[in-house]
């Protein structure tokens, strides 16, 4: 919200005003101009929406809480009356976050380093029909469906890095690890031909295993359940945000995940914390 307004007639600051006839009870009154108030909301995310700002606030906090948003919970709850509202504060907030990661992605989002280890894999992401019936759709095409997945594991810590490829190629995966994990660093990888006798190349420590055989390799302990682990998790939360409809949507859902871990849960404030900074850099821009 703006700390102050200016009246666009004379340029002169404005004051607060107490008005009953406003959805917010307050409104920028010019001395000089009376005539021509202005909303509260104006120059703030809330410029466009008829939705009180308490609820509005609680809608923010259950959004940085990552708690199940169905929209029918919600509109029970009275945050909103309709779910074409809540899907328009959801892509508000969602719009703010990704504006967030796009800051950080300038500055390189690098994972890895030496005795540090990065575990890579790749899953497919594709609608999911109820009982296998029906129709999937134009919307979807079944060539552009896998995630290729990068996730830094350092104690309790986790980074993923995750990109939607069109294929699972020796030179697609292969240049994604080269651009986001420094060299030095120990990749766990399963035993899918494009990573065969690469990685050494690129100046990487490489540990395979065989899933046909073990699911901890015997001699050296390498294994990729933490990213399989994260696949259940990351999965289940985009289906039930019905996610995976369309590669757009899905690339934005893979961004807001990329957002909660390495920018929401990393804020000295939490993820609301963040919700907050990054709400605020949009509308300074």
């Amino acid at each position: 919200m703006k700390r102050g307004m200016k009246c666009g007639k004379c340029n002169r600051s404005m004051y607060l005003e107490k008005s009953s006839h406003v959805i917010d009870g307050l409104r920028w009154i010019c001395k000089h101009h009376k005539s021509s108030p202005l909303s509260v909301r104006k120059g703030s995310i809330f410029a466009r929406s008829h939705t009180p700002l308490a609820k509005w606030l609680e809608f923010i906090l259950r959004f940085a809480q990552g708690l199940q948003l169905r929209q029918l919970d919600l509109i029970t709850d009275g945050i909103a009356a309709s779910s074409k509202t809540l899907t328009s504060m959801t892509k508000i907030l969602r719009k703010a976050c990704v504006a967030g990661l796009k800051r950080l992605r300038k500055t390189g989002m690098k994972i890895g380093g030496r005795h540090r280890f990065v575990v890579v894999d790749e899953s497919k992401f594709a609608h999911k029909r109820k009982y296998h019936r029906g129709r999937c759709g134009n919307t979807w095409r079944r060539d552009c469906q896998w995630v290729f997945g990068m996730l830094e594991v350092d104690g309790t810590s986790r980074r993923p890095i995750l990109r939607l490829v069109k294929d699972r190629s020796r030179k697609t995966l292969i240049g994604r690890i080269v651009r986001h994990v420094r060299p030095k660093t120990s990749v766990v990888t399963d035993e899918w031909r494009a990573y065969k006798d690469q990685l050494s190349r690129h100046g990487y420590y490489q540990f395979s295993v065989c899933h046909k055989m073990n699911f901890v390799d015997p001699e050296t302990g390498a294994h990729t359940q933490h990213i399989e682990r994260a696949w259940q998790t990351y999965k289940t939360e985009i289906w039930r945000h019905r996610g995976n409809r369309t590669p757009e949507f899905l690339t934005m859902h893979l961004k807001m995940i990329e957002w909660h871990h390495w920018l929401g849960r990393n804020h000295h404030y939490g993820v609301l914390g963040r919700l907050f900074h990054d709400i605020k850099k949009v509308m300074k821009r």
